[in-house]
C-alpha cells in the first residue's frame, strides 16, 4: 500500500508507461515489447499507476516463487527486489517467460515464454540460447515458432529498420543510472565467463548460471534485474550478499553500487563449488 503514497515508480512513469503509450524511444526495449506492455495503458497515471503495478508485480513474483520452490521471504527482502518495486520495473514479465520456458510441459507455451523473456534481450538472450542447446533438435521448430512469428510481425508493423533504430537509440541515449553501475568495471572480464554455463547439463542449473554470467558480462546490467537469477536460487547468504555493496557507501556514496557484482559472481562460484563436490 505504501506505493500509493510514496514518490516512487520513476522507471514506470519515465520509461515504460510512455513506451506503452507509443513512445518507442522512451522505454529502450524492443518494439514488440509494446504488445506485452500495452495493458499499462489501462492503469491510472500518477500517483496510482505505480501502486497498481506494484500489486501486480509482487503478486506475480509470489506465484512464480511457488513454481520455482524458493523461499519467498528471502526473495522479497533481497536488495534487488526492493529496487524492482521502488523503481516500478517490469522484470516480472521477463521472469514469467523464463518460468514458462523452464517448467511448462507444452512446447508451444514454452515458445511463448521465450519471447516474453526476451522483452529485455540483454538480460536473457545468452542464457536462453545456451539453454536451447539442451533441447532435442526436433523440438526447436516448436520452441522457436512464437519468437519467429513475433519478429516477423514486428517487422511488418513497426518497419523493417526498427531493430537498428532501437539499438541506435539505446546505445546513444540510454541514460546513466546508478542501478546499472554494477557491471561497469567487470563486464569485459565477464565476457570470458560466457562458456561456463555449458558445464551444467541440468536445465535449471544452466539457465541460472547463464543469468549469473549475463549479470557479470553485460554492460549496464541493472542490479534490480538480479531478481531473475534469485528467483531460481536464493539463500539467506545471498540476501546478505545482495546488500554487501552498502559497506562501501561511506566512501563512494552511490558509486558503491559498482561492487554489487559480488552477488552474481559469488553465486556463480558457489554453483561451481557444488558442481565439483557432486562429481
Amino acid at each position: 500500500m505504501a506505493s500509493f503514497q510514496l514518490y516512487g515508480g520513476d522507471d514506470y512513469y519515465r520509461y515504460y508507461l510512455p513506451f506503452a503509450q507509443g513512445c518507442f524511444d522512451c522505454g529502450y526495449v524492443p518494439y514488440f515489447a509494446k504488445w506485452f506492455l500495452f495493458p499499462l495503458n489501462f492503469f491510472p497515471e500518477y500517483p496510482f499507476g505505480w501502486g497498481v503495478w506494484t500489486i501486480i508485480s509482487v503478486s506475480g513474483f509470489l506465484i512464480l516463487a511457488y513454481f520455482t520452490r524458493i523461499n519467498p521471504l528471502y526473495f522479497f527482502i533481497s536488495f534487488p527486489m526492493l529496487g524492482q518495486i521502488w523503481l516500478g520495473q517490469i522484470d516480472v514479465l521477463i521472469a514469467t517467460g523464463l518460468v514458462i520456458f523452464l517448467f511448462s510441459k507444452n512446447d508451444y507455451a514454452r515458445s511463448i515464454g521465450l519471447i516474453l523473456a526476451l522483452t529485455k534481450p540483454q538480460l536473457t538472450f545468452l542464457p536462453l540460447m545456451l539453454s536451447l542447446l539442451l533441447e532435442s533438435p526436433r523440438l526447436l521448430p516448436k520452441l522457436l515458432l512464437v519468437p519467429a512469428l513475433t519478429i516477423f510481425l514486428s517487422l511488418v508493423i513497426f518497419g523493417s529498420t526498427w531493430f537498428v533504430d532501437w539499438l541506435q537509440n539505446a546505445s546513444a541515449n540510454l541514460p546513466v543510472h546508478v542501478w546499472r553501475l554494477a557491471s561497469l568495471d567487470i563486464w569485459k572480464f565477464g565476457i570470458f565467463l560466457t562458456p561456463l554455463p555449458l558445464f551444467f547439463k541440468d536445465k535449471r542449473e544452466r539457465l541460472t548460471a547463464g543469468l549469473l554470467v549475463s549479470a557479470i558480462a553485460t554492460p549496464f546490467y541493472g542490479v534490480y534485474s538480479y531478481v531473475l537469477f534469485l528467483l531460481f536460487e536464493v539463500k539467506w547468504q545471498y540476501v546478505l550478499l545482495s546488500y554487501a555493496w552498502i559497506i562501501g557507501f561511506a566512501f563512494w556514496q552511490e558509486n558503491a553500487m559498482r561492487i554489487a557484482w559480488v552477488l552474481p559472481l559469488g553465486m556463480l562460484v558457489f554453483m561451481f563449488y557444488k558442481k565439483r563436490l557432486s562429481l
